[in-house]
């Protein structure tokens, strides 16, 4: 039996309401619920500062209590070894960084997490696709995704485009598309589609890597892959159904509650 050893940081609880199911819990059941999962997906909107200080938390309370690896969208497979060399203290952080393309907002948002992560030997997983590759199929469509699918390095993954829920939510962030003298948007819409389906496949299958290796995962990524239940986890379940997951949503301020997006939902008092 696990039992947690590390406290929330408590101005981050005191400022915080967790729901889950709809219901309002305690620090003591959020603490449960994470311990029984096996992957743990943090959704965030990527400038939320109140997202990234509550991704370091849960980072934290899950090394506390078992073997876990960190997965991230924020940085892609291509970059593996360079991420590895840093972890490992073969590299400075200015190389680390001049290799590694790290986002804008990585010194003020990620680099807390690699750096608790590179100090207690935590690894950390280059989860995503190398943007090149998506960027084939938003051009090429289905037939570059089942050329990328059988003759790339990724040969091995799996990708599942049929999750309908999944789709709509995706064509309607695509709606400007309508608006813009491009032509063909409906088929420009279902190229982008594929390409995120296979991001999805990518980081679904990094996961599955580490659990291979006798690791629990928190996955870090953009809500829009893990809410509902879609995007990376209908990836991943459809490979894995047994598994057991936990998706958390960490609303930003002006973002609306919908407590049906994840299995926990975070927001600021």
């Amino acid at each position: 039996m696990f039992i947690f050893l590390f406290s929330f940081l408590p101005s981050l609880i005191d400022s915080s309401i967790i729901y889950h199911q709809g219901e309002v819990i305690d620090e003591k059941n959020f603490e449960t619920l994470l311990k029984n999962a096996q992957v743990v997906f943090v959704g965030e909107k990527h400038d939320n500062p109140f997202a990234h200080k509550w991704e370091l938390e849960i980072l934290k309370a899950l090394h506390s209590s078992g073997k876990y690896a960190l997965c991230m969208e924020m940085f892609e497979r291509d970059v593996q070894n360079v991420l590895d060399n840093y972890l490992n203290g073969k590299i400075s952080e200015e190389e680390f960084l001049k290799n590694s393309r790290p986002w804008p907002n990585y010194k003020t948002d990620y680099k807390p997490m690699v750096e608790y992560a590179k100090s207690e030997g935590i690894p950390v997983v280059a989860s995503n696709i190398p943007r090149k590759e998506a960027n084939l199929i938003a051009r090429g469509g289905e037939a570059v995704l089942d050329s990328i699918t059988k003759f790339s390095p990724y040969a091995h993954v799996k990708v599942f485009t049929n999750d309908t829920l999944y789709r709509e939510r995706f064509y309607k962030t695509m709606e400007a598309l309508k608006k813009s003298r491009m032509k063909k948007a409906s088929i420009m819409k279902e190229r982008f589609y594929l390409a995120q389906c296979l991001k999805d496949g990518v980081m679904a299958h990094s996961i599955m890597e580490w659990l291979d290796k006798g690791y629990n995962v928190l996955h870090v990524n953009g809500s829009f892959h893990s809410d509902y239940h879609t995007g990376i986890v209908y990836q991943l379940k459809k490979q894995r159904p047994e598994l057991k997951i936990l998706t958390i949503r960490v609303l930003a301020p002006e973002e609306e509650m919908d407590r049906e997006a994840a299995d926990i939902i975070i927001r600021r008092k």
